[in-house]
């Protein structure tokens, strides 16, 4: 019985299937110190867009919040389309790179405080956010 039972929980384990989508090789991972939800500060004055940085994911609020890590999920292992994330993490800065099909994104975040944080630009400017 004993062998029954080995054998049958060992062929549960080989065959089955890991059904979950949160699990992707293109995992987006924000460092403890900027999770929560930032909005753009500008001359001391809040607007309702920023960033929204979760455990395992990123996500952008203008009017609506759309988040990087369902773009992943979806086009991850579709052929032809590369999906790649890639991070640069320490104490006080925050990179990352999306790449989804012919379209790459970059983020850089430096710590202020512990309630905020600017956005090196593309172009060299910065944008000011404030935790909420």
């Amino acid at each position: 019985m004993k062998y029954f039972l080995l054998t049958l929980f060992l062929l549960n384990i080989a065959c089955s299937s890991n059904d979950d989508s949160s699990t992707t090789a293109t995992g987006i991972n924000p460092p403890s110190w900027i999770q929560g939800v930032y909005l753009k500060e500008l001359s001391g004055q809040v607007y309702p867009n920023g960033y929204e940085f979760k455990t395992n994911d990123l996500c952008t609020i203008v009017a609506a919040t759309s988040c990087y890590k369902a773009l992943l999920d979806i086009y991850d292992g579709a052929p032809n389309f590369k999906t790649d994330v890639y991070e640069e993490i320490d104490s006080n800065r925050y990179y990352i790179e999306i790449t989804i099909g012919p379209n790459s994104y970059n983020f850089e975040f430096i710590k202020i405080s512990n309630t905020s944080i600017k956005q090196i630009l593309q172009t060299g400017d910065e944008a000011f956010f404030t935790l909420q």
